[in-house]
């Protein structure tokens, strides 16, 4: 399998999806704020989110992000820089996603990662071969990494405040 190179567009489309996906968490958590402040009912049943409270447009864009992120997390660590995305993502999101939908998704992104950490391996796995590959994309994967964890960091924040998990 030959790894595939993530360009500008895919990445920041990636991004774009993770931002409107911000979006959605922090509106919904407003709106259960006001549900709660404005209805103090007993009978309110506290949910989290999950992948069957995606509509199918927005779970084909998940997974299509997960491969990407998983594409980013592989080559990062093939240069050996770990990002421990996916604990860092489960311990930012796991207050306000339900835990079978972040195992889903954990699942997915290890097995994308694996074969793309392979793919890395199989195609620069010499080390000249590696340190040429690693050397191009150091600018890149450096302003990956800012972006994630500016994401990471603020899918905690709000599920942290979500009165609705």
């Amino acid at each position: 399998m030959k790894p595939r190179r993530l360009g500008r567009g895919a990445f920041g489309a990636a991004l774009g999806t993770l931002a409107l996906c911000t979006l959605t968490v922090c509106a919904l958590a407003a709106a259960a704020t006001f549900a709660r402040a404005g209805n103090e009912n007993p009978a309110l049943i506290e949910v989290k989110l999950g992948l069957n409270t995606m509509n199918k447009t927005d779970r084909a864009t998940l997974w299509r992000r997960v491969d990407e992120y998983a594409t980013v997390d592989a080559l990062q660590e093939f240069c050996g820089r770990k990002l421990n995305l996916q604990r860092r993502t489960w311990a930012a999101v796991s207050p306000c996603v339900e835990v079978s939908s972040l195992r889903k998704v954990a699942a997915v992104f290890r097995t994308k990662k694996s074969e793309y950490i392979k793919g890395w391996e199989t195609a620069h796995g010499d080390p000249e071969k590696k340190k040429a590959l690693c050397d191009t994309w150091r600018p890149k994967l450096l302003e990956y990494q800012k972006v994630l964890d500016a994401h990471i960091s603020e899918a905690a924040t709000m599920c942290s405040a979500c009165l609705f998990c």
